[in-house]
């Protein structure tokens, strides 16, 4: 259950573009919002039954391997995915009205096991929240200037999300010197 009087949490707020009722549609697919996190490695992802899953990556934040059994309860104002191990006990999605559209607050909390325990285990403590919160927000500002565009979305989803977050970083690379390539042959080809 997820406790927001808990000492034993972290959590991040973005501000995004996107209406709320088109975030909490965004955020009913749970593996797209754990696989923008650029600092987990996917080795397997799998629906066990509805609103559960099985996750098996590395961490590369605090280089653990991750192997966790995943319950994603709905919530009106977003949902609460609990862990069936490991040394945090939830992570909070939660929706709420802003000006620029609406904010999307992420709450992962650790006060699952017993003080002595979670302070014999804190290399397991998850520190690529803060990075995820970055890239939660590049991906929304980029899913909302170009979602109106089906090859997009069919990249984002069937190319872009199943990239390892190194994979990703290259293709970027890749695609940038490719389009200063093709700047430069227009360039010259105009001048002869």
């Amino acid at each position: 259950m997820y406790n927001s009087n808990s000492t034993d949490s972290a959590y991040v707020r973005i501000a995004t573009p996107l209406s709320v009722t088109d975030l909490q549609a965004f955020c009913t697919d749970i593996e797209r919002l754990y696989r923008i996190n650029p600092q987990l490695v996917f080795k397997e992802w799998r629906i066990l039954a509805p609103m559960h899953y099985y996750l098996h990556a590395q961490n590369l934040s605090n280089e653990q391997n991750i192997t966790v059994e995943l319950h994603q309860e709905e919530r009106e104002d977003g949902c609460l995915i609990t862990y069936h191990q490991g040394i945090k006990s939830s992570t909070a999605i939660k929706i709420e009205p802003n000006i620029t559209g609406s904010a999307l607050m992420l709450t992962d909390d650790y006060s699952g096991l017993p003080e002595a325990e979670r302070k014999q285990r804190l290399l397991e403590v998850d520190h690529s929240l803060e990075a995820w919160g970055k890239a939660l927000y590049r991906y929304l500002y980029t899913w909302k200037r170009w979602q109106w565009f089906p090859p997009f979305r069919w990249y984002m989803r069937y190319v872009w999300q199943p990239m390892t977050p190194s994979a990703r970083r290259i293709a970027y690379m890749l695609i940038v010197i490719t389009l200063f390539e093709f700047i430069a042959f227009l360039v010259l080809v105009s001048i002869w």
